[in-house]
């Protein structure tokens, strides 16, 4: 396999998601819960819990996406398209919401700590070419292994979120 990064991120990550306005109004606030494993040699399989403090819950299965023959991750869902690759030390990642037509997201992950299982990610929102601010993630790994609990797998069908989602507006 000639992934050095993507594989330190499997697991399970909680944290923090703070939206803010391009003038640094805080736009939204909501807690997280990423659940990632490979499956096989080049499926990838991503799946996002968020968290708001009224109780509104949603989850957000990306499906298994696929590493082509240069090892970046082609996703294309029914929430998001985009790819994924890896730098020197750093993933990064474009995509745009299909929901909203005109939208593009640029991300930076990074690994810090020794251990490094500590998780900060910057997403910049843009939308028919305007600055539309920016997302700061603080997540900690909480598990190396995403399959620890078999009951998460076999309930996510059940959870997936089918409504107009908060996190992408």
């Amino acid at each position: 396999m000639s992934l050095r990064l993507f594989p330190k991120h499997l697991g399970v990550w909680e944290g923090t998601y703070t939206r803010i306005a391009p003038d640094g109004t805080l736009i939204d606030r909501f807690n997280s819960r990423l659940t990632i494993r490979m499956e096989g040699e080049r499926g990838y399989h991503q799946v996002n819990e968020y968290t708001w403090d009224d109780g509104h819950y949603e989850c957000h299965d990306f499906g298994v996406s696929q590493f082509d023959e240069n090892w970046q991750l082609q996703f294309d869902n029914p929430r998001i398209k985009g790819h994924a690759w890896e730098t020197q030390n750093s993933v990064n990642l474009i995509w745009s919401y299909k929901d909203r037509p005109g939208s593009m997201l640029y991300e930076m992950i990074d690994l810090i700590g020794e251990k490094e299982e500590v998780r900060i990610r910057t997403w910049k929102w843009s939308y028919h070419d305007q600055f539309e601010g920016l997302t700061m993630i603080h997540e900690n790994k909480v598990s190396n292994d995403p399959n620890r609990n078999p009951q998460f797998w076999e309930e996510l069908p059940s959870k997936r979120f089918t409504g107009e989602s908060r996190s992408n507006r």
